[in-house]
């Protein structure tokens, strides 16, 4: 189950940002270095918004734990 999604859930000096996409990155606000886990859970995040009208009827969109994105059918 991918973390929870807020500021509240985050360790201090860090934040996080959404792509397009919908895919979620965070930010080590000290050192500035980003990643695809959640700083607390080492796990992606969903944002939720995983919007793609391109996919054909049946297929899905779906990321591993680097970010990168495959395709489910």
């Amino acid at each position: 189950m991918a973390a929870p999604l807020g500021r509240d859930t985050l360790p201090e000096h860090w934040s996080y940002g959404v792509l397009r996409d919908g895919r979620v990155f965070f930010i080590n606000d000290e050192t500035r270095i980003t990643t695809w886990l959640h700083p607390r859970s080492g796990e992606p995040v969903n944002s939720g918004q995983m919007i793609r009208s391109d996919l054909p009827r049946g297929w899905e969109e779906g990321f591993t734990d680097e970010g990168a994105s495959y395709f489910i059918k």
